[in-house]
């Protein structure tokens, strides 16, 4: 079973509803999936009601969880915005419902304007003939990861070529590109298990669990492939990180998205 998550934290976010929407690219891809996540956390009632309401018709697959820190962790003792204890409840169910590869993608990740060629037909057979140590990060391409000394195994496809590139790949990179972070990817069920463990669910905030996160696979090795092509990326316009806010707007525009 193919699971996409999707996470909306708190208010003031609606405009990102508008550009999903609009991402055609996006939705053709998780219309591929067998269930469709979003997850509304700490969020106004208008917001999920507005989804809602967009998404009919248009979303195949879709599950709406809800989440509220007075009441749905009321039973535990925690010091953050609860993020970590979201995805300790989203992967329990994963297992519950025998999700086989789970796709990852924030609110604010939408299509680069590489990913038009792509065809997810094509990229979804791929995916669904790993059952094990498959992960592709949606975001980085080859030239990326391109150092010096280093031989990475390259697979054709007719759309798209698959770089069989691993976690210290990336560490080792001259510009220095974390190991694991948040941006959009594609993994099975073992490899999920390896990156949310019992340690990042321990973290007091997300920022620490992301550190971890970034320490814990600069030594350990797991697969973690890239293609020749940006297929998303997330464009921080809202949140503390929007110190690019203007430049991620002008590339949103260019792509028929805002």
């Amino acid at each position: 079973m193919l699971v996409s998550f999707t996470q909306t934290y708190g208010s003031g976010r609606d405009e990102l509803l508008d550009i999903y929407f609009r991402d055609k690219r996006l939705i053709e891809l998780k219309n591929h999936f067998d269930q469709n996540i979003y997850s509304f956390h700490n969020c106004q009632r208008s917001t999920i009601d507005k989804f809602k309401r967009m998404s009919e018709g248009v979303i195949k697959n879709s599950v709406i969880l809800e989440f509220n820190n007075s009441e749905y962790f009321g039973r535990e003792q925690w010091f953050d915005d609860g993020y970590t204890k979201v995805i300790k409840e989203v992967k329990n169910y994963l297992r519950s419902i025998g999700c086989t590869h789970f796709f990852f993608s924030q609110d604010d990740t939408f299509s680069a304007f590489e990913n038009k060629d792509i065809d997810w037909q094509e990229f979804v057979d791929y995916i669904k003939g790993h059952d094990k140590e498959l992960m592709i990060n949606l975001y980085h391409r080859r030239p990326d990861i391109d150092y010096e000394g280093v031989s990475i195994e390259r697979e054709r496809r007719e759309s798209f070529d698959i770089y069989k590139t691993t976690t210290l790949h990336f560490a080792n990179t001259i510009r220095g590109l974390w190991p694991m972070d948040d941006s959009p990817f594609i993994c099975t069920m073992d490899i999920l298990e390896d990156i949310y463990d019992d340690e990042y669910f321990n973290c007091p905030l997300i920022c620490i669990a992301e550190n971890h996160l970034r320490d814990k696979y600069e030594t350990k090795e797991i697969n973690r492939f890239i293609t020749n092509k940006k297929l998303f990326q997330n464009y921080n316009i809202y949140g503390p990180n929007i110190y690019m806010k203007s430049i991620f707007r002008k590339i949103l525009e260019r792509n028929g998205l805002l």
